[in-house]
């Protein structure tokens, strides 16, 4: 059966429109109320239910009027990005999801929807109050960074906050939360159900992700091995669990119904649909009902009805009935990369020729082959615009390893945790051991590619192009230069330096420093990498990642030469995150340096990184010129200055100082020198220059007016994280730089700061937030 009219091209029209909302955000802000774009639509609707270009139109103008994002209000009496803890009342709305990161629930208050990680338990329809600091959801930003506001709207929150205390104000469910507590009760009786089954402990963990969603405990090398496989997808309860699921429910259902004494005198399909629907939805229900089993189980609900009527409908058309059902929803949730991940590859196996000709076991190995060759094609430009990823190995992973945790595993734990009974669970569990074990032994030698598309407008060219090859079923010219377009598409995806050009990216790393530097010769350096103090190095190292995108979007596998300003983890704690070669490491000499920095050192030397202390003055010289300025110090008043650390002064007044010169223009990194430093630099000559990284962040302890009027830059980048709790930068210390005529760039505001010297010297600067689409 082929729905009338057909509801995938209005599922895309729908998708630009609320694509192109976004976009076009700033500019229909006043001009035209959602009102009045709902009547548009409305009106194009009722002229067009027999014309598709207007039915298209009034898709794409509900798109635009759906798309448009309300503003976020934070509660009264609180402040968003502020330096104070919050108290905030409200109802817990929905279920409580288990994740790697803690609890995340959905608080719902009078004025506005935040979404709160705590460890505490939590569940629906409970009134509680939460103290912690409210934001405003945002991670890096700059090139290939996630963002982070778009993924908690498709939460259903506007702001975000972690609890650091949890009051219960009163508890009173509705109907609804009383849902979503039995099914947070089963999911709790299922996981623990594995864990008293016994098994390898890292399997079990997988298990309950498989089987229940809780993804709690999966460790994060078991997550890197199935990564590396292209089996990651596995961990979590996803639409082809929820298919699976259902599919054998109906399958099994329908011959009990044929072999039963009714059966020769009903229709098995009829009988059997009602309750396989019904196992879907508690199914749904018990897995915290993610998005993208929500589209598996719109999608399964028109393939259940069409049975129970008869009339087999197109698996196409019910993959747009439940784009369209989510996007009118949900519209944010167009932006979540688990619905463009789930659309695109049931998408891709929807519209895939079929071949007649491939019967048997050699034909079942050959679409089995095709097929997820396909998909990996046609997913690998989400996962490398989202994640910088591509999995080559997931072609033999989906392929071997997929079945044996979708088609086995999955049915034989569901079953023994919804029966209670022991054998099954344990069986399944060693399956996923042992599936853990073959992607171990595979991961090796199928490294992660890391590869990013940077640009929405990249990335659905080559989305699009790669779905038009995967439905062609002939093969002729026009194939030949589709493929050429997705060549071109990928290579134009990377954003290179312009031709014998010097480009800094002053990286968005949140509460520290981290400067990419592309040298005119192609050769890469880091000054600082970011990091978080007082976590483990795990945590602690998590800033890392955001360089580790740039260097995929930049086109870059290895870094020459990193620099370390001085020892706080805010400054080197990041490198611990890039899994790329650094060919040498430079820091400052000091003997007092211990702890975590001199561990670093070593397990980089480890790798083959070199160790290097830079003398003063020019360390390489020629078309580019790096100098080092800092630290200065006298052993003796009658010994010669020397690049060392003075043992009276403090860690920041001995920051590595260096100065990148190129083509007349001068960029100067300061790491976080202090008063007492800055005058030393001063006394050393240091003169004017074009771009200073502000010191310590614009801490009011440094910018001293004698370095800022030594300086005198066009442009002042302050690196600091958004709503920091030392109140960075210090209004008298932007003020100071402003006072000179300094350009003011700040990553906590503007994102990542990019900063060009072409090969005839003109220096321009690009804010990432200002950039637009």
């Amino acid at each position: 059966m082929a729905l009338r009219p057909h509801p995938l091209p209005v599922a895309i029209a729908l998708a630009i429109g609320i694509g192109l909302a976004g976009w076009l955000a700033g500019w229909l802000a006043g001009w035209i109320g959602a009102e009045a774009w709902w009547l548009a639509a409305g009106l194009l609707a009722l002229a067009g239910l027999r014309r598709p270009p207007l039915l298209l139109g009034a898709a794409l103008a509900a798109g635009l009027a759906h798309g448009t994002l309300s503003p976020v209000t934070a509660p009264p009496d609180t402040v968003a990005d502020d330096r104070d803890p919050d108290r905030i009342a409200g109802t817990i709305a929905g279920p409580a999801l288990r994740t790697a990161y803690g609890t995340g629930a959905l608080l719902r208050t009078d004025t506005a929807a935040i979404w709160i990680w705590t460890d505490e338990p939590v569940q629906a329809g409970e009134r509680v109050a939460v103290t912690g600091r409210l934001v405003t959801p945002r991670q890096a930003r700059g090139p290939a960074q996630p963002d982070r506001e778009a993924l908690i709207r498709t939460r259903g929150a506007g702001l975000e906050l972690t609890a650091k205390r949890i009051e219960r104000l009163a508890d009173d469910p509705g109907a609804l939360d009383r849902v979503w507590r039995w099914s947070a009760g089963v999911q709790a009786t299922w996981a623990r159900r594995i864990d008293e089954a016994g098994g390898a402990p890292d399997a079990r963990a997988a298990l309950r992700g498989i089987v229940t969603g809780d993804r709690a405990a999966v460790p994060p090398e078991l997550d890197t091995r199935w990564r590396a496989v292209g089996i990651f997808h596995v961990l979590s309860v996803s639409g082809l669990h929820l298919a699976v699921v259902a599919g054998l429910a109906f399958a099994l259902l329908r011959r009990l119904v044929a072999a039963s004494p009714w059966g020769g005198r009903v229709q098995p399909a009829r009988w059997a649909a009602p309750p396989a629907l019904a196992i879907a939805i508690a199914y749904t229900l018990v897995t915290g009902a993610q998005l993208a089993t929500l589209r598996a189980l719109i999608a399964i609900t028109l393939v259940l009805i069409a049975a129970m009527l008869d009339r087999p409908i197109r698996i196409v058309d019910a993959i747009g009935v439940a784009a369209i059902a989510i996007l009118a929803w949900r519209p944010g949730d167009l932006l979540d990369p688990g619905f463009q991940l789930s659309f695109v590859a049931a998408l891709t196996l929807a519209l895939l020729p079929a071949r007649p000709d491939r019967r048997g076991l050699r034909g079942y190995v050959t679409r089995g082959i095709t097929a997820t060759l396909w998909v990996t094609i046609t997913t690998a430009p989400i996962t490398a615009y989202h994640f910088q990823q591509i999995t080559p190995g997931g072609l033999v992973g989906n392929l071997v390893l997929t079945p044996i945790l979708e088609l086995v595993a999955l049915p034989l734990g569901l079953a023994g945790v919804a029966i209670g009974w022991d054998p099954p669970i344990a069986i399944a569990s060693w399956l996923v051991a042992l599936v853990d074990r073959i992607a171990g032994a595979l991961a090796g030698g199928m490294p992660m590619g890391h590869v990013a598309l940077v640009g929405t407008s990249s990335l659905v060219v080559v989305v699009a192009l790669s779905i038009g090859l995967a439905a062609r079923a002939h093969r002729t010219r026009v194939d030949l230069i589709a493929w050429l377009g997705l060549c071109v598409a990928w290579s134009q995806a990377r954003t290179p330096p312009p031709d014998g050009a010097l480009r800094v990216t002053f990286v968005d790393v949140g509460q520290g420093d981290a400067a990419l530097i592309e040298l005119p010769d192609g050769r890469v350096w880091l000054v600082d990498a970011g990091g978080i103090p007082g976590t483990d190095p795990a945590a602690g190292s998590a800033p890392g990642k955001a360089i580790r995108r740039v260097l995929a979007a930049y086109g870059h596998r290895r870094i020459d030469v990193a620099i370390v300003s001085h020892p706080h983890p805010d400054h080197y704690l990041g490198l611990l995150a890039l899994d790329v070669p650094i060919g040498e490491l430079w820091s400052a000499p000091d003997e007092a340096v211990a702890g975590s920095f001199r561990v670093l050192a070593a397990t980089l030397a480890a790798r083959g990184t070199k160790l290097v202390y830079p003398p003063l003055g020019t360390s390489i010289a020629g078309e580019i010129e790096l100098v080092t300025w800092a630290p200065r110090y006298h052993a003796t008043q009658a010994a010669p200055v020397q690049l060392a650390a003075d043992p009276v002064r403090t860690v920041n007044d001995n920051s590595l100082v260096v100065e990148l010169r190129y083509r007349g223009r001068a960029i100067l990194f300061t790491g976080d020198l202090e008063l007492e430093g800055e005058a030393e630099l001063v006394a050393a000559g240091l003169g004017r220059v074009d771009v200073v990284k502000v010191p310590h962040h614009g801490s009011r302890t440094s910018s001293s007016p004698g370095l800022v009027d030594a300086t005198r830059p066009a442009l002042a980048v302050i690196s600091c994280g958004r709503a920091n709790a030392f109140g960075f930068p210090a209004a008298e210390v932007v003020a100071r730089w402003q006072a000179v005529g300094a350009d003011i760039a700040r990553t906590d505001r503007d994102g990542a700061v990019t900063v060009t010297v072409d090969a005839a010297g003109a220096l321009t600067v690009e804010r990432f937030v200002s950039a637009g689409p």
